[in-house]
């Protein structure tokens, strides 16, 4: 049986899932026409085949948009036009980190081209994609593209419509990246106070797993923390639609916004000491008023 995907567009989770699928037989392709020079060696890496144009990817039977949040909406828009110059209707996979109510609207988009839409939310990183991380499908198809896909990605159908997927996958990133958030201002609060090394030792003493995960999370936000301060934002507006106010999350996303603005340098090998001496050196953290 050949089975055919297409990537929108093949960043690190993007093209670790190109991999994962031509590694199971697939054939992958995705259209690569202004994308970067790292792009293009991603999805090279990966096994992706460069197609001239979107509406090349669009013939697949599968198509997976995994793109900046800003970008989303503009992506399924672009599908759609081309998909409607060809004679094939694709299912559209949005696995974005985006609110039930943007994945509503890609849904509208992709549907109007005549396309069913399936709402996909990725947990874990690209690293861990066959392993721990876990692809969360909801709506449409989604059992159906669940069984397609469940020998490349591990793969969970959610009960319910589009938005389920991307509903759990904001409150399980609200929970790691606000804890992320609180450590960050917590330690910056200790730093201050010529007490970082002691608070640190102490949390290592009384929440050993705490830390632990930490140390294993932060490292990685030099490179995506604006990212994440935009999906804390997403989160808020889910949140306040259901009635919520949102506190905890706004605050998560207001750390992250300020972390992300020190521009540490997203290639340089991190550990948790290095974050918190460059947050130490940059007097990081510090709100209007020049408090954590």
């Amino acid at each position: 049986m050949d089975r055919r995907a297409a990537i929108l567009h093949p960043g690190e989770m993007g093209a670790a899932v190109g991999a994962a699928l031509v590694h199971a037989g697939w054939s992958v392709v995705s259209c690569l026409g202004g994308r970067s020079a790292q792009t293009a060696a991603a999805a090279q890496a990966a096994g992706i085949t460069p197609v001239a144009s979107l509406e090349a990817a669009a013939t697949a039977d599968v198509v997976v948009s995994l793109v900046p949040q800003p970008a989303v909406i503009e992506t399924a828009a672009a599908f759609a036009a081309a998909v409607g110059r060809t004679d094939r209707r694709p299912v559209y996979l949005d696995a974005n980190s985006v609110s039930p109510a943007t994945v509503a609207e890609v849904r509208t988009i992709v549907e109007a081209a005549g396309c069913d839409c399936v709402d996909g939310a990725f947990l874990g990183s690209a690293k861990a994609l066959g392993q721990k991380t876990t692809l969360y499908l909801s709506g449409g198809p989604a059992r159906e593209l669940g069984l397609l896909l469940g020998d490349a990605l591990k793969c969970v159908v959610l009960d319910g419509d589009v938005g389920a997927a991307s509903a759990f996958k904001l409150v399980f990133a609200g929970f790691n990246k606000g804890l992320v958030a609180l450590f960050l201002e917590v330690m910056a609060a200790a730093d201050r106070l010529g007490q970082r090394d002691d608070l640190l030792e102490c949390l290592r003493a009384f929440y050993p797993g705490t830390v632990e995960t930490v140390a294993r999370l932060l490292p990685s936000y030099p490179r995506h923390a604006a990212r994440r301060a935009k999906e804390m934002d997403e989160l808020v507006s889910s949140l306040r639609a259901q009635g919520s106010e949102a506190a905890m999350a706004a605050g998560a996303g207001a750390v992250l916004a300020r972390f992300a603005a020190l521009g540490l340098d997203a290639g340089a090998a991190w550990d948790l000491n290095a974050v918190l001496e460059a947050c130490s050196q940059a007097g990081c953290l510090r709100d209007d008023a020049g408090t954590s």
